[in-house]
């Protein structure tokens, strides 16, 4: 009887171990996903409300507040249109939202506008919508 009781119990421990195990590796999971966002911070080059809703966009993005975030962006893109990591930005919420063709028309902006910068144009979302790689 003893013995049926110990494995049981032995079992139950094993059990939450497990549970523990996989709880914490769901959480950090999250949390690096969200770590990996390649939001890109308005440059020294633009200012002005252009830069600051870009900024508030990107502290949403990378919580993952995709919704909130694709707001920011376009009163960004509002003030100065021709804000290529803004369009970046927007392509990165409209993916994360799973509208992949507009996020596609944005990443192909973002690429026109802002080419020379290797963190647009190398980024691999980009070059997957853009079929580059």
């Amino acid at each position: 009887m003893r013995r049926v009781y110990y494995a049981a119990s032995f079992k139950i421990f094993i059990l939450g171990i497990l549970m523990m195990t996989l709880s914490a590796c769901e959480s950090s999971g999250t949390s690096n996903s969200r770590a990996q966002i390649p939001a890109l911070m308005s440059p020294d080059s633009v200012s002005g409300p252009a830069a600051s809703k870009n900024n508030e966009g990107v502290d949403h993005l990378v919580q993952g507040h995709y919704d909130v975030a694709l707001d920011y962006f376009k009163e960004a893109l509002s003030a100065n249109p021709n804000f290529a990591e803004a369009h970046f930005n927007m392509a990165i919420s409209l993916d994360g939202m799973g509208d992949h063709t507009k996020a596609t028309a944005s990443f192909q902006k973002a690429n026109d506008l802002g080419g020379n910068n290797p963190k647009i144009s190398g980024n691999d979302m980009l070059k997957k919508h853009l079929g580059k790689s």
